[in-house]
C-alpha cells in the first residue's frame, strides 16, 4: 500500500466523514482512538452513525500502519503530502503512534490475563462504576415436588466501586532537536519505550489491588513463605503454591492462575514442583527457551513490577494464586489518549499520553497471597 492507494481509500464518499471526524478531534488538541479513529469503530463514531472502513480496506490499512516504519510515516510520507497533507494525512502519525504505543504497552500490560473481564469505556457511564457482588452463599437451591411454588430469596450483596477520576500518564521525551535533525528512529524508541512504561504501571495497579484484596467479598487468604527470599512449590518452611491452592478450594475456590515474578520462579518454584507435577517436563521448556506457561494445574503469568519484586529489589517477592473467574474486574475509562497534541511533527514534543484504569477485587477468598521474608 502507498501513497496513491491511501489517497484513493481516504477519497471514497464513505469514509470522508469517518476520515473528517479523525482531522476534528486533532484539531481540538487530542487523539484518542477509543473515540474515533479512521477505521470508524470508536464509541462516538457508533453514536454517529459513521460507516467503518470496508473490512478489505481497513486491513489494508491496519497492515500499512503497522508495517511501514514510524520514519517513512513521519518524514517521506508526510513529506510527499505537502504541508496539508492528503485530505490531512497528518492523522497518519497519531495513528502510527497509538499502534506502536499499543503493541509496546501489551509487552507489559497483564491487566487482562488476570482479570474476570475488563470493561471498555463505552459501558463505563461516569468517573466511577458501582459493581454488586454477592455474597457467598447468597444462593440457595431448592429440592421441589412438581407444582410446588419455589421459595423467595434475599440476596445479599456487597459493593465495590471502580474509580476513573484519576490518571496516570508520561510525557514523551521528545526534543524538538530530534525533530528538526530528523532523528525520527530516535522519536520511535522513546515513544515504544513510553508504551512499555504505561504497560508496567497498568500492570501494577492492578496487582496491588488483587494481592491486597479489599473491595470484594470474604477475606483474603495469605501467608508467609517462611524462607529467606525463595518461594516453593512446596516443602515451604511455613507455606507453599500447594497450601495456597489447597486454601483456595477450601473456600469453594479452585485455583487457575499464578502471577509470579521471573526470581520467585527460579528460587524456587521450578525446583520444588515434585515427580508429581512433571518437574521434568517444566524443566525441559525452560531449557528449551521458555518461560513455562503452565505450573502445575495453574496458568502461568510473569511480572516484575514493583509491587511484587520489592521495588525491582527482587526480595520479598509476591505471588499470586487465584480463581480467574471470581478474583478482579478491571475496567479503562480511556487507553493510551495522546494531549496537548495538534500538529503531529512540531508539537509532538510538547504530547502527553494518559490513561484512565481501576480493578476491584470481587471475592477475596478466591485469591492467596504468598509473601517471602
Amino acid at each position: 500500500m502507498g501513497f496513491q492507494r491511501l489517497q484513493e481509500i481516504a477519497n471514497k464518499d464513505d469514509n470522508k466523514e469517518t476520515f473528517k471526524q479523525t482531522l476534528e478531534m486533532l484539531q481540538k488538541g487530542y487523539f484518542d482512538y477509543d473515540e474515533v479513529n479512521l477505521f470508524g469503530t470508536g464509541s462516538l463514531q457508533e453514536e454517529w452513525r459513521t460507516n467503518p472502513l470496508k473490512q478489505a480496506e481497513a486491513e489494508e490499512f491496519k497492515k500499512f500502519i503497522k508495517e511501514t516504519p514510524f520514519r517513512t510515516i513521519a518524514k517521506e510520507f508526510l513529506a510527499q503530502s505537502g504541508t496539508t497533507g492528503i485530505a490531512g494525512a497528518a492523522y497518519l502519525v497519531p495513528t502510527k503512534i497509538y499502534s506502536t504505543l499499543f503493541d509496546s504497552a501489551v509487552e507489559k500490560d497483564i491487566v487482562a490475563d488476570i482479570s474476570i473481564a475488563m470493561i471498555p469505556a463505552e459501558s463505563i457511564g461516569g468517573s466511577t462504576m458501582n459493581v454488586d457482588i454477592a455474597k457467598d452463599d447468597s444462593y440457595n437451591v431448592f429440592k421441589q415436588q412438581s407444582g410446588a411454588k419455589m421459595p423467595m430469596q434475599a440476596i445479599q450483596t456487597t459493593q465495590a466501586t471502580l474509580d476513573f477520576k484519576h490518571f496516570f500518564g508520561i510525557n514523551f521525551t521528545i526534543a524538538n532537536d530530534l525533530i528538526e535533525d530528523n532523528q525520527f528512529d530516535i522519536m520511535d524508541m522513546h515513544i515504544r519505550n513510553a508504551g512499555r512504561e504505561i504497560g508496567e504501571f497498568a500492570s501494577n495497579e492492578a496487582l496491588t489491588v488483587l494481592k491486597t484484596a479489599t473491595d470484594g467479598d470474604g477475606t483474603l487468604n495469605t501467608s508467609v513463605t517462611g524462607n529467606a527470599d525463595e518461594t516453593k512449590f512446596t516443602g515451604g518452611a511455613t507455606a507453599d503454591v500447594m497450601d495456597a491452592i489447597t486454601a483456595n478450594s477450601a473456600d469453594g475456590f479452585i485455583s487457575d492462575t499464578i502471577v509470579c515474578t521471573h526470581q520467585a520462579l527460579m528460587h524456587s518454584i521450578i525446583s520444588t514442583m515434585g515427580v508429581a507435577f512433571h518437574e521434568s517436563t517444566v524443566y525441559d521448556e525452560f531449557l528449551h527457551g521458555k518461560w513455562p506457561a503452565s505450573i502445575g494445574p495453574l496458568n502461568a503469568v510473569y511480572s516484575d513490577c514493583d509491587t511484587l519484586t520489592n521495588s525491582k529489589a527482587q526480595t520479598d517477592c509476591v505471588t499470586l494464586i487465584f480463581d480467574k473467574d471470581y478474583a478482579l474486574l478491571s475496567g479503562r475509562k480511556r487507553w493510551l489518549r495522546m494531549e496537548n497534541y495538534s500538529e503531529p511533527l512540531r508539537d509532538l514534543s510538547g504530547a502527553v499520553v494518559t490513561c484512565r484504569q481501576d480493578s476491584v477485587t470481587v471475592y477475596n477468598d478466591s485469591i492467596y497471597n504468598l509473601y517471602e521474608t
